[in-house]
């Protein structure tokens, strides 16, 4: 219960930095390297190039989005799943249910903030046990945070560094030849930040920080060091 209050208060917290970051003044936020396959990669390029062709003078791709549409589509993803879930525990509950958006409106803190109401009211009536309502919440809850905290580039798990490793030297499955880019920063047990090579990988015991899963791996104290090493 404890972990869903607080990602309750977690999203409350920075839904208005999610609304300052879909517009054109905004910070920019930090840049993710998404990793894509060939054959996904090779239909984006053949897309763009159907889009090039077809667009006119006129096209509505002529003109940049005044906001950034992924940031304005995740906020109504989140405010959509938030007015659902809201409903969905209201049912259950004597509450009123939260009045629906009005048009043009884009905060989801009032179902957010109903949402908190009621799941603490769950815990009181049951003497801080934890019940149905925050099981039912918290797949939902957990996934509008992993929206939201990727959005906002705070999700380290699956960055690439974009570096060829120079053990391996970017051997891995996919690219036998080499020159992949095989480190991952990854979030271990504890919240501690560390990079992962999850390539065929053995470097000397000297230059490793540990090991995890069985592939070399540098916490972040050890990473002034493995930037020297590049």
């Amino acid at each position: 219960m404890t972990n869903v209050v607080e990602t309750l208060d977690w999203l409350i917290a920075y839904w208005p930095d999610l609304l300052d970051a879909r517009l054109p003044m905004a910070t920019p936020r930090p840049w993710q390297q998404s990793e894509v396959s060939a054959t996904v990669r090779a239909e984006r390029d053949a897309q763009a190039r159907v889009e090039r062709i077809e667009r006119s003078t006129f096209g509505l791709g002529q003109s940049p989005a005044p906001v950034d549409v992924s940031v304005l589509q995740t906020a109504l993803d989140v405010m959509v799943r938030a007015d659902d879930l809201a409903a969905e525990l209201t049912e259950w509950s004597i509450a009123p249910p939260p009045a629906p958006p009005a048009h043009g409106q884009l905060d989801a803190r009032p179902y957010l903030e109903h949402i908190r109401a009621l799941l603490l009211e769950e815990q009181r009536d049951l003497e801080d046990e934890p019940g149905p309502w925050a099981a039912l919440a918290e797949p939902t809850l957990t996934r509008m945070y992993e929206q939201v905290a990727r959005c906002l580039a705070m999700l380290y798990t699956g960055q690439t560094v974009r570096v060829v490793c120079p053990w391996c030297h970017g051997v891995d499955v996919e690219h036998p030849a080499g020159g992949a880019w095989t480190w991952r920063v990854v979030e271990l047990p504890g919240g501690q930040v560390a990079i992962i090579c999850t390539g065929v990988c053995e470097p000397p015991l000297r230059e490793v920080g540990t090991w995890w899963g069985g592939q070399p791996c540098w916490p972040l104290r050890d990473w002034e060091k493995l930037a020297k090493l590049l």
